[in-house]
C-alpha cells in the first residue's frame, strides 16, 4: 500500500518541489551573475573592438594619404618640407575620422538589421534604419569629396613647386651671366633671347608675304 502512493500525495510532493524552485529563484540574482563569467566582460569587449576599429581606420587613412602624396610629389619634398608634413598630418586625421565613422556606421547598420531579422519590427526600428542609411550615404559622399579635394591640392602643390623651381633655375642662370636655350646653346642675357624671338617673328611675317594669293 505504501509503494502505491495516492494521487494526492504525489501532487503534494510536486507542490513542494515547485515551492523550492520558486524559493531558489527569489534569492539574490547577483549570485547567478557571479557564477556566469561571460556577463561582466560584455562592455569591455565592445570597447576593445571599437579601439581596434579606430586603429584600423588610422592605418587606412595614413596609407591612402601617403600613397596619394607620393604619386604627385617627390619623397624628398614630402619628408623635408614643413608645410607638406603639417598638411599630410591634417589630411590623415580628417581621413581617419571619415573612415572610422563609415566603419562604425556599417557595424551599427548590421546590428540594426540583425535585430529586425530577430523580430524587432516596431515602426521606430525602420525609422532609425532609414536615418542610418542616409547618414552612411552622406559619410561616403563626404569621404569621396575630401579625397578629391586632397588630390587637387596635391596637384596644385606639384605645379607650384615646378614653377618655383623653374624660376630659381632662371635666376641662377641669369646670375651667372647667361640664359640656357632649349637646344643647349648659351645665350648672353635676356636681350639676346628677346632678339631671337623678334627675329623668329620677322621671319614668319616674311614667309607670309612671299606666299602668292590666287583668286578662283
Amino acid at each position: 500500500m505504501s509503494e502505491n502512493r495516492s494521487i494526492k500525495e504525489q501532487a503534494e510532493d510536486i507542490r513542494k518541489d515547485l515551492d523550492e524552485l520558486i524559493g531558489a529563484g527569489s534569492n539574490d540574482i547577483e549570485d547567478v551573475i557571479e557564477r556566469d563569467p561571460q556577463l561582466p566582460t560584455r562592455r569591455s569587449d565592445i570597447r576593445k573592438s571599437f579601439t581596434e576599429l579606430k586603429e584600423n581606420s588610422t592605418k587606412k587613412a595614413k596609407k591612402t594619404i601617403s600613397a596619394l602624396m607620393k604619386f604627385y610629389l617627390d619623397s624628398d619634398i614630402i619628408e623635408k618640407d614643413e608645410y607638406i608634413q603639417a598638411k599630410k598630418k591634417m589630411d590623415e586625421m580628417t581621413m581617419s575620422s571619415l573612415v572610422y565613422q563609415l566603419q562604425a556606421g556599417e557595424r551599427a547598420l548590421t546590428i540594426l538589421l540583425e535585430s529586425i531579422e530577430d523580430g524587432e519590427v516596431a515602426p521606430r526600428m525602420f525609422e532609425v534604419l532609414a536615418t542610418l542609411q542616409k547618414s552612411m550615404l552622406d559619410i561616403i559622399k563626404s569621404q569621396t569629396m575630401y579625397l578629391m579635394a586632397t588630390e587637387e591640392s596635391a596637384k596644385r602643390i606639384a605645379r607650384d613647386i615646378e614653377i618655383y623651381k623653374k624660376r630659381d633655375d632662371i635666376r641662377e642662370i641669369e646670375a651667372s651671366g647667361g640664359n640656357a636655350s632649349s637646344d643647349g646653346n648659351l645665350q648672353r642675357g635676356t636681350k639676346d633671347l628677346m632678339r631671337m624671338i623678334r627675329a623668329g617673328i620677322d621671319d614668319s611675317e616674311q614667309d607670309i608675304e612671299d606666299v602668292e594669293i590666287t583668286e578662283d
